[in-house]
């Protein structure tokens, strides 16, 4: 009954998953992704590589309106990663109509140019955005950003109910985060894999690798206190920069207060 019990709870972790992705580019930033064009091919063996039960599947558009067309008949979309301008609208633009329309997609904003993606974070709120994130030719990134997404859907329950672990990270550079995210996803799941007792079969392997701990992305001070004042039972450990905006402004020595007020809980 207790085996019962636990494997119930594995069955339980990361409620949401991303199934469905629509791809907002155009043709010419889906080759900068692939290549070859083989971009598909490229997403599930990365994601096969993390040992991803459901890897999702991709669809590609080439504007905002066809996305929030197809967001709007087919509700099978679970998160939309746009390129920064496809024509008719931006992605900031994107994700406001798609809650004003009622919809719930997250939508993820991937850049091909750092100066742009921070150009752009500086023109608009970050905020009605899963994320901004920039390509720097790691196809990795894209599995980063649907767990990331995920954890941050799921970490409330997660945590909470079945006492999955949490990592903060705080880093407002894009182009750091970018590229140490997808390392640290690969390195998370390694490391379930290793913890994973010899002979267990596939299913439970991969029900366990659910309960890695949940990687929680924060740009700011702020945001980075509110994460582990609300999760600081659940809290593994945290990764920080030492300089990134506190109180509205770029502080040198956000990372050194950030740890002293850690320690001092």
């Amino acid at each position: 009954m207790q085996d019962r019990r636990t494997w119930q709870s594995f069955v339980d972790l990361a409620h949401f998953r991303v199934q469905e992705i629509l791809l907002v580019s155009s043709l010419y930033d889906s080759f900068t992704l692939a290549e070859d064009g083989q971009l598909n091919e490229l997403v599930l063996s990365e994601f096969l590589d993390l040992n991803v039960r459901h890897p999702p599947t991709l669809t590609r558009v080439s504007t905002g309106a066809e996305a929030l067309a197809r967001a709007a008949a087919d509700g099978r979309y679970n998160l939309i990663i746009s390129s920064l301008h496809v024509g008719d609208m931006d992605a900031a633009t994107l994700a406001r109509r798609v809650r004003e329309r009622g919809g719930d997609i997250p939508v993820a904003l991937l850049a091909y140019d750092a100066r742009a993606a921070s150009d752009f974070v500086a023109r608009h709120d970050p905020a009605d955005l899963a994320g901004v994130f920039l390509w720097q030719g790691d196809v990795r990134i894209l599995p980063a950003i649907v767990k990331l997404v995920e954890d941050r859907i799921n970490v409330v329950r997660d945590t909470g109910a079945l006492g999955v672990q949490a990592i903060i990270v705080i880093e407002d550079n894009i182009r750091f985060y970018s590229s140490f995210l997808p390392v640290i996803y690969a390195e998370l799941m390694n490391h379930a894999l290793r913890l994973v007792p010899e002979g267990i079969n596939l299913a439970h392997k991969l029900m366990r690798l659910q309960a890695r701990p949940k990687i929680l992305l924060c740009r700011t001070f702020e945001e980075a206190w509110e994460h582990f004042d609300r999760y600081e039972e659940n809290v593994l450990g945290v990764i920080s920069d030492i300089q990134f905006p506190k109180a509205g402004s770029l502080s040198r020595e956000a990372g050194v207060e950030f740890a002293r007020l850690v320690r001092s809980r």
